[in-house]
C-alpha cells in the first residue's frame, strides 16, 4: 500500500508523471490514490488532468527525482514544444 507523501511514478509515463500521494479513497472496492505532480516539472500533466487519481496498479513507488533530473526533463519539453510550434 502506498502512503501519503510517498513519491510515485505512473507506469505509462515513467519519465514525466512523477509526484506524491496526497490521499487515498475506496471506489467500487478498489483503492485509488490522489496524485500531485512534482512542482518542478515545467508543464505538469496533472494541470491538464485536474484533480488526478490513479489505481494502485497504475503507480509504482520511486525515489524523489533530483533537481538535475527535472532540469533535463524541462529542457526536453522546451525543445519538443519549439518543434511543435514551428
Amino acid at each position: 500500500m502506498l502512503t501519503k507523501g510517498q513519491y510515485v511514478r505512473h507506469k505509462m509515463a515513467r519519465e514525466t508523471l512523477i509526484g506524491t500521494i496526497e490521499g487515498a479513497e475506496i471506489q467500487r472496492g478498489r483503492v485509488f490514490y490522489r496524485f500531485q505532480q512534482d512542482p518542478r516539472v515545467r508543464e505538469p500533466a496533472s494541470a491538464l488532468l485536474g484533480e488526478t487519481s490513479f489505481s494502485e496498479d497504475e503507480l509504482e513507488a520511486c525515489d524523489r527525482p533530483s533537481d538535475e533530473y527535472w532540469a533535463s526533463v524541462n529542457r526536453r519539453i522546451e525543445v519538443s514544444s519549439r518543434r511543435v510550434a514551428a
